[in-house]
Protein backbone atom coordinates (compact mmCIF):
# COMPACT_ATOMS: atom_id res chain seq x y z
CA UNK A 1 0.00 0.00 0.00
CA UNK A 2 1.38 3.57 -0.98
CA UNK A 3 2.94 5.82 1.59
CA UNK A 4 2.04 5.43 5.38
CA UNK A 5 -2.03 5.28 5.43
CA UNK A 6 -3.79 2.84 7.66
CA UNK A 7 -5.46 2.07 4.70
CA UNK A 8 -7.97 2.08 2.26
CA UNK A 9 -11.94 2.28 3.24
CA UNK A 10 -14.82 2.93 1.05
CA UNK A 11 -17.97 4.45 2.27
CA UNK A 12 -21.73 4.10 0.99
CA UNK A 13 -23.74 7.28 1.16
CA UNK A 14 -20.97 8.99 2.28
CA UNK A 15 -22.04 12.11 1.70
CA UNK A 16 -24.00 13.05 4.82
CA UNK A 17 -24.64 11.57 8.20
CA UNK A 18 -23.37 8.59 9.62
CA UNK A 19 -21.59 7.94 5.97
CA UNK A 20 -19.82 11.28 6.32
CA UNK A 21 -18.67 10.67 10.44
CA UNK A 22 -17.36 7.53 9.11
CA UNK A 23 -15.51 9.70 6.12
CA UNK A 24 -13.60 12.10 8.97
CA UNK A 25 -13.11 9.72 11.49
CA UNK A 26 -11.30 7.11 8.73
CA UNK A 27 -9.57 10.37 7.76
CA UNK A 28 -8.50 11.28 10.97
CA UNK A 29 -7.03 7.71 11.54
CA UNK A 30 -4.66 8.39 8.63
CA UNK A 31 -7.01 6.24 6.21
CA UNK A 32 -7.75 6.79 2.65
CA UNK A 33 -10.82 7.36 2.29
CA UNK A 34 -13.54 6.98 -1.33
CA UNK A 35 -16.91 8.55 -0.45
CA UNK A 36 -19.82 7.53 -3.29
CA UNK A 37 -23.05 8.31 -2.52
CA UNK A 38 -25.47 10.01 -5.69
CA UNK A 39 -25.11 13.34 -3.44
CA UNK A 40 -22.33 14.43 -5.98
CA UNK A 41 -21.96 18.08 -4.23
CA UNK A 42 -22.21 17.29 -1.27
CA UNK A 43 -19.52 14.65 -1.70
CA UNK A 44 -17.58 16.54 -3.67
CA UNK A 45 -17.25 18.96 -1.10
CA UNK A 46 -16.57 16.87 1.44
CA UNK A 47 -13.53 15.07 -0.09
CA UNK A 48 -12.15 18.47 -0.88
CA UNK A 49 -12.79 19.53 3.30
CA UNK A 50 -11.02 16.19 3.89
CA UNK A 51 -8.01 16.68 1.37
CA UNK A 52 -5.90 14.80 -0.65
CA UNK A 53 -6.43 11.22 0.89
CA UNK A 54 -10.18 11.51 0.44
CA UNK A 55 -11.49 11.29 -3.22
CA UNK A 56 -15.53 10.66 -4.50
CA UNK A 57 -17.36 8.49 -6.84
CA UNK A 58 -21.01 8.56 -7.77
CA UNK A 59 -22.75 5.42 -6.79
CA UNK A 60 -26.69 4.15 -7.17
CA UNK A 61 -26.30 1.36 -4.33
CA UNK A 62 -28.97 -0.11 -6.38
CA UNK A 63 -27.08 -0.77 -9.83
CA UNK A 64 -24.46 -3.35 -9.85
CA UNK A 65 -22.73 -1.67 -12.84
CA UNK A 66 -21.87 1.61 -10.03
CA UNK A 67 -21.14 -0.49 -7.61
CA UNK A 68 -18.19 -2.39 -9.66
CA UNK A 69 -16.96 0.78 -11.10
CA UNK A 70 -16.27 2.22 -7.32
CA UNK A 71 -14.75 -0.74 -5.80
CA UNK A 72 -12.59 -0.82 -9.35
CA UNK A 73 -11.87 3.23 -8.79
CA UNK A 74 -10.79 2.86 -5.16
CA UNK A 75 -8.34 -0.17 -6.17
CA UNK A 76 -6.88 1.67 -8.66
CA UNK A 77 -6.53 5.03 -6.65
CA UNK A 78 -4.63 3.62 -3.75
CA UNK A 79 -3.64 -0.05 -4.87
CA UNK A 80 -6.50 -1.98 -2.55
CA UNK A 81 -9.49 -2.12 -0.09
CA UNK A 82 -9.66 -2.92 3.68
CA UNK A 83 -12.77 -1.42 4.72
CA UNK A 84 -15.90 -1.25 3.10
CA UNK A 85 -19.05 0.26 5.09
CA UNK A 86 -22.45 -0.20 3.46
CA UNK A 87 -24.44 2.51 5.26
CA UNK A 88 -26.33 4.35 2.46
CA UNK A 89 -30.15 3.34 2.87
CA UNK A 90 -33.71 5.72 3.06
CA UNK A 91 -36.71 5.47 5.42
CA UNK A 92 -38.37 3.65 2.19
CA UNK A 93 -42.50 3.98 1.55
CA UNK A 94 -44.64 4.54 5.11
CA UNK A 95 -48.13 3.82 5.58
CA UNK A 96 -50.64 0.75 5.95
CA UNK A 97 -49.52 -3.01 4.17
CA UNK A 98 -52.71 -2.94 2.08
CA UNK A 99 -51.59 1.19 0.92
CA UNK A 100 -48.04 -0.12 -0.12
CA UNK A 101 -47.21 -0.94 -3.76
CA UNK A 102 -44.94 -3.01 -5.08
CA UNK A 103 -42.71 -0.24 -6.74
CA UNK A 104 -42.31 0.96 -3.11
CA UNK A 105 -41.85 -1.94 -1.15
CA UNK A 106 -39.29 -3.22 -3.71
CA UNK A 107 -37.46 0.30 -3.93
CA UNK A 108 -36.92 0.31 -0.41
CA UNK A 109 -35.27 -3.06 -0.51
CA UNK A 110 -33.46 -2.01 -3.38
CA UNK A 111 -31.35 0.42 -1.52
CA UNK A 112 -31.18 -0.86 2.40
CA UNK A 113 -30.63 -4.40 1.54
CA UNK A 114 -29.77 -5.09 -2.16
CA UNK A 115 -27.54 -2.66 -1.85
CA UNK A 116 -25.53 -4.31 1.34
CA UNK A 117 -25.40 -7.71 -0.87
CA UNK A 118 -23.50 -5.90 -3.90
CA UNK A 119 -21.34 -3.84 -1.95
CA UNK A 120 -20.30 -6.89 -0.44
CA UNK A 121 -20.22 -9.03 -3.49
CA UNK A 122 -17.78 -6.19 -5.14
CA UNK A 123 -15.67 -5.90 -2.10
CA UNK A 124 -15.35 -9.61 -1.67
CA UNK A 125 -13.90 -10.47 -4.92
CA UNK A 126 -10.80 -8.13 -4.05
CA UNK A 127 -10.49 -8.70 -0.45
CA UNK A 128 -10.15 -12.51 -1.09
CA UNK A 129 -7.04 -12.85 -3.32
CA UNK A 130 -5.30 -10.59 -0.24
CA UNK A 131 -6.89 -12.72 2.63
CA UNK A 132 -7.97 -9.64 4.43
CA UNK A 133 -10.03 -6.99 4.96
CA UNK A 134 -13.86 -5.81 6.96
CA UNK A 135 -17.03 -4.80 5.99
CA UNK A 136 -18.88 -3.32 7.96
CA UNK A 137 -22.73 -3.37 7.17
CA UNK A 138 -24.99 -0.48 8.99
CA UNK A 139 -28.14 -1.83 10.29
CA UNK A 140 -30.63 -0.74 12.59
CA UNK A 141 -31.82 -1.36 15.84
CA UNK A 142 -34.89 -1.23 13.80
CA UNK A 143 -34.10 -4.72 12.31
CA UNK A 144 -33.73 -6.43 15.61
CA UNK A 145 -37.09 -5.30 17.42
CA UNK A 146 -40.56 -4.43 15.67
CA UNK A 147 -42.60 -1.22 15.99
CA UNK A 148 -40.01 1.56 15.67
CA UNK A 149 -40.09 2.35 11.79
CA UNK A 150 -42.29 1.67 8.32
CA UNK A 151 -42.39 -2.23 7.78
CA UNK A 152 -40.20 -1.87 4.44
CA UNK A 153 -37.26 -0.32 6.86
CA UNK A 154 -37.65 -2.86 9.47
CA UNK A 155 -37.94 -6.05 7.63
CA UNK A 156 -34.76 -4.95 4.82
CA UNK A 157 -32.88 -3.75 7.98
CA UNK A 158 -33.32 -7.04 9.06
CA UNK A 159 -32.36 -8.99 6.15
CA UNK A 160 -28.81 -6.80 6.56
CA UNK A 161 -28.53 -8.11 10.08
CA UNK A 162 -29.23 -12.07 8.96
CA UNK A 163 -27.37 -11.01 5.47
CA UNK A 164 -24.08 -9.98 7.65
CA UNK A 165 -24.14 -12.95 10.22
CA UNK A 166 -24.51 -15.59 7.28
CA UNK A 167 -22.34 -13.97 4.84
CA UNK A 168 -19.31 -13.70 7.58
CA UNK A 169 -19.73 -17.34 8.18
CA UNK A 170 -18.60 -18.04 4.08
CA UNK A 171 -15.74 -14.59 3.79
CA UNK A 172 -14.07 -15.23 7.43
CA UNK A 173 -12.50 -18.43 5.52
CA UNK A 174 -10.35 -15.84 3.48
CA UNK A 175 -9.80 -13.55 6.72
CA UNK A 176 -12.69 -11.17 5.97
CA UNK A 177 -14.80 -10.01 8.93
CA UNK A 178 -17.70 -8.85 8.31
CA UNK A 179 -20.29 -7.43 11.26
CA UNK A 180 -23.37 -5.22 11.13
CA UNK A 181 -24.41 -1.84 13.86
CA UNK A 182 -27.76 -1.24 14.90
CA UNK A 183 -27.68 1.91 15.69
CA UNK A 184 -31.31 3.63 17.81
CA UNK A 185 -32.04 6.94 17.31
CA UNK A 186 -29.61 8.82 15.45
CA UNK A 187 -29.36 12.80 14.79
CA UNK A 188 -29.21 12.45 11.03
CA UNK A 189 -31.61 14.10 7.87
CA UNK A 190 -32.69 10.48 7.04
CA UNK A 191 -34.57 10.59 10.63
CA UNK A 192 -36.27 13.24 9.53
CA UNK A 193 -37.28 12.07 6.24
CA UNK A 194 -35.33 15.18 4.30
CA UNK A 195 -31.89 15.63 3.26
CA UNK A 196 -32.16 19.31 2.61
CA UNK A 197 -31.06 22.50 5.28
CA UNK A 198 -34.59 21.94 6.86
CA UNK A 199 -34.02 18.54 8.52
CA UNK A 200 -32.33 20.58 11.07
CA UNK A 201 -35.07 22.32 12.34
CA UNK A 202 -37.25 18.94 12.06
CA UNK A 203 -34.46 17.52 13.95
CA UNK A 204 -35.34 19.53 17.08
CA UNK A 205 -39.13 19.42 17.04
CA UNK A 206 -37.96 15.22 16.67
CA UNK A 207 -35.72 15.07 19.48
CA UNK A 208 -38.41 16.46 21.81
CA UNK A 209 -41.16 14.09 20.93
CA UNK A 210 -38.66 11.15 21.00
CA UNK A 211 -36.27 12.38 23.60
CA UNK A 212 -37.82 9.39 25.56
CA UNK A 213 -37.77 6.03 23.33
CA UNK A 214 -34.33 4.93 24.93
CA UNK A 215 -33.26 4.93 28.93
CA UNK A 216 -30.87 7.57 27.43
CA UNK A 217 -32.46 10.61 27.11
CA UNK A 218 -30.90 11.89 23.98
CA UNK A 219 -30.60 11.08 20.52
CA UNK A 220 -27.09 9.66 19.00
CA UNK A 221 -24.19 11.38 16.83
CA UNK A 222 -23.18 10.42 13.62
CA UNK A 223 -19.57 10.17 15.22
CA UNK A 224 -20.69 7.56 17.73
CA UNK A 225 -22.34 5.37 15.56
CA UNK A 226 -18.73 6.29 12.88
CA UNK A 227 -16.52 4.71 16.40
CA UNK A 228 -18.18 1.76 15.98
CA UNK A 229 -17.64 1.18 12.72
CA UNK A 230 -13.89 2.16 13.12
CA UNK A 231 -13.58 -0.37 16.36
CA UNK A 232 -15.26 -2.69 14.13
CA UNK A 233 -12.99 -2.03 10.95
CA UNK A 234 -9.74 -1.89 13.55
CA UNK A 235 -7.43 -4.94 14.90
CA UNK A 236 -9.07 -4.02 18.28
CA UNK A 237 -12.13 -6.00 17.19
CA UNK A 238 -10.17 -9.32 15.47
CA UNK A 239 -12.32 -11.74 17.19
CA UNK A 240 -15.35 -10.15 16.10
CA UNK A 241 -17.28 -12.23 13.37
CA UNK A 242 -20.74 -11.96 12.21
CA UNK A 243 -21.95 -9.81 15.32
CA UNK A 244 -24.73 -6.77 15.42
CA UNK A 245 -23.30 -4.41 17.52
CA UNK A 246 -26.40 -2.41 19.52
CA UNK A 247 -25.52 1.55 19.39
CA UNK A 248 -28.88 2.11 20.47
CA UNK A 249 -29.12 4.58 23.81
CA UNK A 250 -30.41 1.19 25.69
CA UNK A 251 -33.03 1.06 23.67
CA UNK A 252 -33.08 -2.26 22.91
CA UNK A 253 -32.14 -3.34 26.42
CA UNK A 254 -36.01 -2.96 27.45
CA UNK A 255 -38.23 -0.45 28.86
CA UNK A 256 -37.06 2.26 31.50
CA UNK A 257 -36.50 1.88 34.78
CA UNK A 258 -39.05 4.48 35.96
CA UNK A 259 -41.83 2.58 33.78
CA UNK A 260 -41.24 -0.87 35.26
CA UNK A 261 -44.13 -2.08 37.29
CA UNK A 262 -43.15 -0.90 41.08
CA UNK A 263 -42.62 -4.26 42.09
CA UNK A 264 -39.35 -4.77 40.46
CA UNK A 265 -37.83 -1.57 41.34
CA UNK A 266 -38.62 -1.56 45.23
CA UNK A 267 -38.70 -4.98 47.14
CA UNK A 268 -41.93 -6.50 47.04
CA UNK A 269 -43.97 -5.45 50.67
CA UNK A 270 -44.04 -9.45 51.19
CA UNK A 271 -40.79 -10.06 51.67
CA UNK A 272 -40.18 -6.95 54.26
Amino acid sequence: MPGNAAGVMLVTGGASGIGAACAHTFVRAGYRVMIADIQDDKGLQLATELGGDTSYVHLDVREEKDFQLAVDATVSRWGGLDCLINNAAIVGVIGPLVETSLAEWDHAYAVIQRSVFLGTKHAARVMQPRKTGAIVNIASAAGLIAGWSPHAYATAKAAVVHFTSSIALELIEDGIRVNCICPGNIETPIHTGVTDERWKSRMEKIREAQKDDQPMPRFGLPEEIADAAFWLASDQSSYVVGHALAVDGGMLAGRHWRKQPAHLREYHPALK
